[in-house]
């Protein structure tokens, strides 16, 4: 049964002023185009939820009774945008100054097996509602008639909301779309809630029966990747992956220890404190070094192959925790030289860099600071043009010899002074076949 709650002023304002950031008089637009063309337009699923949960408001996705396909054109005209229509699916984009609209048309889903999309055709406002993937999503604002607006809530979302629930619309969910298991993990870290009793045992089941066997690897990969941003509190929605036994559907031998989960949550920490140039951190390639770690290499390239990585991914992920655990062997050892430790995490990402920073041993933690506040930063004043010029023959040995005068700088056997000479006599002792004139 469907209660209308009028917006408060303060809810009312934060709507205006939203929509505004996307367009200035967006909301009279709306309406005024809605009533010409005859058709209820929504504003569906997170920008109300947000609003009465006094968060940020979202994107303001918008749901067409009708002709959703003539709505968004009509309010592209109106407002100087553009629009890119998606007819398969029943939807379009309206592309403004300030910001994009989704348009939709309310729509009525048909799941011929599990784990594959569903087909789709127009139907009414309420089966649109019934499709979605959690109640707290089902909360609408209707903006065709519009102010004074209200929140349209037909699912008991908003006692959801104030519970801290997350609850599914019908027991069949999960067996529809697994990835909505996924998301509702993501919802849970987000928003503060929790899967209800119901939703959880039906979330586990769904998973102990396989449906995730037949969802593709592109979808699982997508939603997974997309839970594991941002790195804040990664490691909470690793562990109620694990706990709701998702981590197995990539292999059956892969649990998330407690010290793997701790030393996960330390180096999303220490990702926030990363220089700028080097502060590019991916989730997954944060969490998976250390959650593959126990993993033999067959059971690393079955992960893999059931994510379809990209070849540059797979290669890096089968390698990425032989490198972190050879990183920390050379940090370790106590005569490690400075040269030691640049040409062990010179090669590494961002990631591997914020997990060194979180192992728990001092000498590894110390190495890793001197590298990435001083010893990285170290560059010759020598170029190769200099050797050329002092009589070197082209070749690759000049490179070579470069090399080694900042490992030599590094260590401090000399300084920027001595550069020349000392990568000239190293030149001469090698006898390469680089000539001096």
């Amino acid at each position: 049964m469907r209660r209308s709650i009028p917006l408060s002023p303060e809810q009312h304002q934060t709507l205006e002023d939203r929509a505004n950031q996307v367009h200035p008089g967006l909301l009279d637009a709306i309406q005024s185009t809605s009533q010409r063309l005859g058709c209820p337009v929504f504003v569906v699923g997170g920008a109300p939820r947000d609003l009465v949960s006094s968060n940020p408001m979202g994107d303001l996705d918008l749901v067409v009774e009708g002709d959703g396909e003539s709505f968004a054109p009509a309010l592209a005209n109106a407002l100087g945008g553009k629009v890119k229509r998606h007819p398969r699916f029943f939807t379009a984009e309206v592309e403004l100054p300030g910001g994009r609209l989704d348009v939709a048309t309310t729509r009525q889903e048909y799941y011929d097996s599990p784990a594959v999309l569903p087909s789709v055709k127009p139907g009414p406002f309420e089966d649109d509602l019934r499709r979605r993937d959690f109640t707290v999503n089902t909360l609408a604002i209707e903006l065709g008639k519009g102010p004074p607006f209200a929140i349209e809530d037909s699912y008991e979302a908003l006692r959801d909301l104030k519970e801290h629930r997350l609850r599914v619309l019908h027991d069949e969910s999960f067996i529809d779309d697994p990835t909505r298991i996924l998301r509702g993990v993501r919802l849970e870290s987000r928003l503060g809630l929790r899967l209800d009793e119901v939703t959880e045992r039906l979330a586990t089941g769904a998973v102990k029966d396989g449906v995730f066997d037949s969802l593709s690897s592109d979808r699982l990969r997508r939603e997974l990747f997309r839970l594991l941003e941002p790195i804040g509190s990664i490691e909470t929605r690793l562990q109620r992956l694990d706990e709701l036994g998702v981590l197995s559907v990539l292999s059956r031998d892969l649990q998330l220890s407690a010290e793997d989960q701790a030393w996960i949550g330390r180096a999303a920490e220490k990702a926030e404190g990363l220089p700028v140039d080097i502060a590019d951190v991916e989730g997954w390639r944060l969490a998976f070094p250390a959650l593959l770690g126990g993993l033999d290499r067959t059971a690393v390239e079955s992960v893999a192959a059931r994510l379809a990585l990209r070849p540059s991914e797979r290669e890096w992920l089968l390698t990425s925790r032989l490198d972190l655990d050879h990183a920390v062997e050379v940090l370790r050892h106590p005569d490690s030289r400075p040269s030691d430790v640049d040409r062990a995490l010179g090669p590494l990402r961002s990631e591997q860099i914020a997990l060194l920073l979180a192992v728990t041993e001092s000498p590894v933690v110390r190495q890793a600071h001197a590298w990435l506040d001083d010893w990285r930063a170290v560059q010759l004043s020598l170029t190769g043009q200099e050797l050329l010029e002092a009589g070197i023959a082209p070749g690759a040995w000049i490179g070579r010899a470069l090399d080694s005068t900042r490992e030599a700088r590094l260590n401090g056997t000399i300084t920027a002074r001595g550069e020349l000479d000392f990568a000239l006599n190293l030149l001469k002792k090698e006898n390469s076949g680089a000539e001096i004139e």
